[in-house]
């Protein structure tokens, strides 16, 4: 035996260790491959990412450039401004032109102010401050100069508006033919609309810029308490040139990426940290981690289940053969399964059930050869005897003229007729309330009519199907213990209605009742009192149970001196026609 335990328990193991490293290498050579094939790829693609949001700030700079050239355009393409630079305001609806250029700032929030200086002094500005000082200096060198083009300036604040910084974008009005410079018109970008634009990819890519011009000089930068200096001056190209390099920022790893924008030739450069451009494809990693421990998890319990699946039903087999050695036929195997287990357990099962019928078979014929000799037994009393000699009497009571002795007998006959001559163990109601009647007549002439016996039968009821000789122990019970003689007016009622689908017959009596405490312990089976024979009691309730099954019901209930209910509870089973 304990060899055969631990080959059974060898089995397991190998199934179980078997499964579950085959799940383990499936696993592992899967995460090898995600990590070798795509998690470069997936890193480059994620770097590549940062750089087209780079190009995307880029282009949004380069947008808003081209936005303010265009409004400069319409300005110095309007014939009302050239003609009022040309003729120093005269003659001209300056009024018109202030207007024109206030909606201009209005319609756009990056505009500040706009202005118009003409080489003869006109002035016509949406800044309540004068600050044609500031850009004389830029009209004097279109002027004297050949260059005709747009110019981007510096951030600055003019003197009459020092709190507020922006970058002017500068264009000449001239004659075509000539190149005379009439004037120049000017459109400040604020500021805040450029940092804005700056900082918000910034923010998003949790990345670090700066905002720096041809010579160096940084212009705008986020963080705003980072250093970029040094980091500047160790990478000079990317103020030249666009361009992309590897390089360190304090002492990490970063790609420095530096775009031209048409933005008074500054550069946009951007340190993107390779840890920040790769956290995606760690993300993805980590998530992947975590999936691979969830299915080894999976991997484990299944191949557990899968185990026991297998070693299960043969260790249940296993106990039942034990037991049947044993000599225990009444066990089977719990092998419920649409498998080769399943079957085998079918086979067993039916195998212990050929035995069990030959024993079943084996017991028939001891109880059928105890029947035949009890029925011998009661044939020796011979009850057509008794019927015969009764029937005698009965007559011989009639022609003497007694009638008392007749009626008795008769009720007599009838009622050893009833009990006697019957194999079946049932009957119908209304033949078992006319077997009570004819016990009450016998009893009455007994007890010399000191009680009343009544009925109540509803006429379904009667027809239902009762287990043999259960009311006149109920009634023998109420008789001769309930009934003490002293009082008088006792009573016997017996009533059956059909109700919620079920039979209930009462056994009714006003004699002389038991306590509470009494009534439990008869309900439960454990009162030992002469109030209610035991045997009758317990054999009424053992045989309604033997022929309707748990359903059936025998419940009493009683008050001292008042009265005392029997309440017997069947399954309706009607009597065929």
């Amino acid at each position: 035996m304990r060899a055969g335990k631990r080959r059974e328990k060898s089995m397991s193991t190998r199934i179980f260790l078997g499964i579950f490293l085959l799940f383990l290498f499936i696993l592992v050579i899967f995460s090898i491959i995600i990590s070798t094939l795509y998690g470069k790829r997936m890193e480059e693609m994620e770097i590549n990412y940062h750089l087209e949001v780079t190009n995307g700030t880029k282009e949004q700079f380069n947008m808003l450039t081209s936005m303010i050239d265009a409004y400069s355009y319409s300005l110095v393409s309007n014939g009302a401004v050239q003609e009022a630079l040309e003729n120093g305001g005269a003659g001209q609806d300056v009024e018109q032109i202030r207007t024109y250029i206030n909606d201009m700032v209005r319609m756009n929030d990056s505009i500040n102010h706009v202005h118009i200086l003409g080489i003869n002094d006109f002035w016509c500005s949406t800044n309540m401050q004068d600050s044609r000082g500031f850009y004389r200096q830029y009209l004097k060198e279109y002027v004297e100069g050949t260059e005709r083009k747009g110019i981007w300036t510096g951030f600055h604040s003019t003197e009459e508006d020092d709190y507020l910084s922006s970058t002017s974008y500068i264009r000449p009005v001239f004659n075509s033919e000539t190149k005379e410079v009439y004037g120049i018109v000017v459109l400040d970008v604020s500021y805040e609309s450029i940092h804005k634009l700056f900082t918000a990819s910034s923010i998003r890519l949790k990345d670090k810029a700066v905002i720096v011009n041809s010579d160096g000089v940084i212009l705008l930068q986020y963080p705003l308490l980072a250093d970029y200096t040094e980091v500047l001056r160790n990478y000079p190209q990317v103020l030249k040139k666009s361009t992309q390099i590897e390089g360190k920022l304090y002492k990490k790893d970063v790609i420095i990426v530096s775009e031209k924008i048409n933005l008074a030739d500054w550069s946009l450069v951007r340190f993107v940290q390779k840890d920040a451009a790769t956290e995606s494809i760690r993300e993805i990693l980590k998530v992947f981690q975590i999936v691979l421990v969830i299915t080894t998890i999976i991997s484990i319990c299944y191949t557990i289940w899968l185990t026991r699946s297998i070693t299960l039903p043969i260790k249940e087999l296993m106990q039942v053969c034990k037991k049947v050695m044993k000599g225990d036929f009444t066990v089977h195997a719990a092998v419920k399964r649409q498998d080769e287990f399943g079957r085998l357990g079918d086979t067993f099962n039916s195998m212990i059930d050929q035995i069990n019928d030959s024993f079943d078979k084996e017991r028939r014929s001891r109880n059928r050869k105890a029947e035949m000799e009890y029925q011998i037994l009661q044939a020796q009393i011979n009850p057509h005897f008794l019927y015969n000699t009764l029937d005698s009497m009965k007559w011989l009571a009639v022609m003497q003229g007694v009638d008392n002795i007749a009626e008795m007998s008769t009720a007599l006959i009838n009622l050893l007729q009833y009990n006697l001559g019957k194999v079946e163990g049932e009957t119908t109601l209304h033949n078992e309330i006319e077997s009570v009647r004819n016990y009450i007549i016998i009893q009455k002439y007994r007890y010399s009519d000191m009680f009343e016996f009544t009925t109540m039968i509803d006429e379904e009821a009667e027809k239902c199907r009762v287990p043999r000789f259960i009311l006149q122990p109920l009634v023998e019970n109420s008789i001769i213990h309930g009934f003490n003689g002293e009082r008088g007016n006792y009573r016997v009622h017996i009533a059956a209605v059909i109700f919620d689908g079920k039979l209930h017959i009462r056994v009714i009596d006003n004699g002389m009742g038991m306590d509470a405490d009494s009534t439990e312990k008869i309900n439960k089976g454990q009162e030992k009192s002469t109030r209610f024979s035991k045997i009758g009691v317990s054999s009424i309730r053992e045989r309604i149970k033997l022929y309707f099954g748990e359903e059936a019901e025998l419940i009493f209930d009683s008050e001292p001196n008042v009265a005392t209910i029997a309440e017997i509870i069947l399954p309706i089973i009607k009597e065929e026609s």
